[in-house]
């Protein structure tokens, strides 16, 4: 039984505190940073993701109460938003989904469920909540099913491949403290030997190979589960979970990116008046698996995150962040200690600080015009006599952007450029098993890795709830090793996962620039368009154009999703 939501008839409160995780890639996150440049929302912040529903519930109801500064467009977001977190918005505790003494609806489980069922996965309604598969709600505690699939047509000159996922979600919330999460999304990608590149789903593992079908030669699956507890109470959040994480202010950022599969972690933040601390401890997985007595099984090795987060005004904010990664052994009580000053204490830990860590700086201002600048620089080594010279231990990264949130014709429009440069030789470590910044052999920050440089544009344009224009422009400078140095025993800094003390130092000990050796050059433009077709089902059109040294290739890309 689905219902209209009647926004006049509503007086909005948090009454019901959710510690439910709103996933990283989740379209609120973009719409609430527009609205947070343009000053309309105030003390947001989503460089620290992910963040609650019950975050994102009170900035909801800040934007209502604000409505008169939104456009047309921005407030018919903002409805499909707060339909979409009723629970968390409404006054009354015990609203439920179904007047059924249970509390339970199941879609399709009668004639006139059947017949709404078929209503969301055929026509579009606005301001309705998310379609659901099946819904408890009683007493003050809630759980809701989701499934769906995806399936992408992607062409490239006369090649041809086929992309799909099937998905669950299991969202639990029980009480005002106590939520719980579990979903899987299982991958698989059918397609011949001329067109075997991974899909943009992959983010490390191990796929599997099998025979392919509707005419394609080759199946590679993968799977990727993610589930979590959380507990929160005026102490904070407690976490434990295996879920993706980001940590930066930038689109890509060179911190915690979604460049790696989820980790498991235990994990706790806390705001107090305009600041929030985040600490967690992680199990991560190193390069290469060992071996002992022929099988195969990956040594330990763990990641350490602190953040500090401040306002320091309305428009001014800063951040410091230190990571740290260690492995070889068991873990380290003390590193589970969430205010400890890791930098001192990783010195007495080994007798060589085989544990690696680094430091990143970040600040972010907000013009009143609509306009966000922000920046980040990571410190991987610092010998101050050689900062302006180009020593081969500079291991740093920095990173700078502006956003600009306008309208053009009333429609809102983003624009954001982003510059980023992670010198030779960063996130790598003299100990690569256990202490170089990478899990299952990708970066745990910027994807491209060290010896870098990259400039993107983005664009998007939010023409109405239903559809959506996005363009992305990335120009990628990749320095690689010279063929003439190939198999001369060292390692060159252009990988995450190399050796630092295997460098040349004859010569690159003090001649290692931003970037070094051969320069692949990449540019590529994105292009996707994005129709919700009916409440369940939506369709993406996407054109992406390649140019690697002067090659050239374009990609078409159909994709239909289903999520229910």
């Amino acid at each position: 039984m689905k219902y209209k939501l009647f926004f006049a008839s509503f007086f909005y409160t948090v009454l019901i505190a959710s510690g439910l995780h709103v996933p990283i890639n989740d379209p609120i996150y973009p719409f609430l940073d527009r609205l947070a440049v343009k000053g309309v929302l105030t003390d947001f912040n989503n460089n620290t993701l992910p963040l609650t529903r019950n975050i994102i519930a009170k900035s909801l109801i800040q934007l209502k109460e604000n409505r008169g500064e939104l456009t047309p467009a921005e407030s018919s977001y903002l409805n499909e938003f707060l339909s979409e977190y009723r629970y968390e918005l409404t006054s009354d505790k015990y609203h439920k989904i179904t007047d059924e003494p249970s509390g339970i609806y199941f879609a399709f489980s009668n004639f006139q469920r059947l017949f709404d069922g078929v209503t969301e996965l055929i026509s579009y309604s606005p301001q309705w909540e998310e379609p659901r598969l099946m819904v408890y709600e009683k007493d003050g505690d809630r759980a809701w099913l989701n499934i769906g699939t995806m399936m992408r047509r992607e062409m490239k000159e006369k090649k041809h491949r086929l992309a799909y996922t099937y998905h669950y979600d299991l969202s639990v919330s029980l009480g005002e403290k106590f939520s719980a999460f579990s979903s899987a999304d299982l991958h698989s990608v059918v397609y011949n030997d001329d067109f075997a590149e991974e899909s943009k789903e992959f983010k490390g593992g191990f796929p599997l190979h099998n025979p392919g079908f509707y005419g394609y030669s080759t199946e590679r699956s993968f799977e990727y589960a993610q589930a979590y507890l959380n507990y929160s109470s005026v102490y904070g959040e407690f976490t434990f979970a295996n879920e993706p994480i980001q940590w930066g202010n930038a689109l890509q950022p060179i911190i915690l990116s979604d460049n790696v599969p989820p980790y498991p972690r235990l994990a706790w933040s806390k705001s107090l008046g305009k600041s929030r601390f985040s600490f967690f401890h992680a199990n991560i997985l190193p390069a290469e698996p060992s071996s002992t007595e022929g099988l195969l099984h990956y040594d330990k090795k763990y990641l350490v995150g602190h953040r500090w987060e401040v306002s320091l005004s309305e428009k001014f904010e800063a951040a410091f962040t230190e990571m740290l990664v260690y492995g070889g052994r068991e873990t380290e009580l003390i590193y589970f200690i969430p205010p400890i000053f890791l930098w001192p204490v990783q010195h007495n830990m080994t007798s060589q600080s085989e544990d690696n860590i680094l430091w990143f700086l970040e600040a972010q201002y907000s013009f009143p015009f609509g306009l966000k600048t922000y920046g980040t620089f990571m410190i991987d080594e610092l010998r101050t006599s050689e900062m302006f010279n180009d020593w081969g231990g500079n291991r740093w990264a920095v990173q700078a952007g502006a956003f600009l949130a306008q309208s053009l014709y009333s429609i809102p429009v983003d624009f954001r450029l982003e510059f980023t440069a992670v010198r030779p030789w960063a996130y790598t470590h003299r100990a690569p098993q256990f202490g170089t910044y990478t899990h299952n052999t990708r970066p745990l920050g910027f994807a491209s890795g060290p010896n870098s440089r990259q400039i993107l544009f983005q664009n998007i344009w939010w023409t109405n709830p239903r559809s959506q224009l996005e363009l992305t422009f990335t120009h990628l400078l990749k320095g690689l090793e010279p063929d003439a140095y190939q198999g001369d025993g060292f390692d060159y800094g252009n990988d995450a996962n190399d050796n630092y003390s295997k460098s040349n130092p004859e010569i690159y000990a003090k001649n290692t620039g931003w970037l070094i050796g051969d320069i692949q050059i990449t540019n590529q433009i994105h292009i996707n368009y994005y129709y919700q077709l009916s409440n369940a089902v939506s369709v993406d059109l996407g054109v992406i154009h390649l140019e690697n040294n002067g090659e050239n290739e374009t990609t078409l890309l159909l994709q239909l999703n289903l999520d229910y």
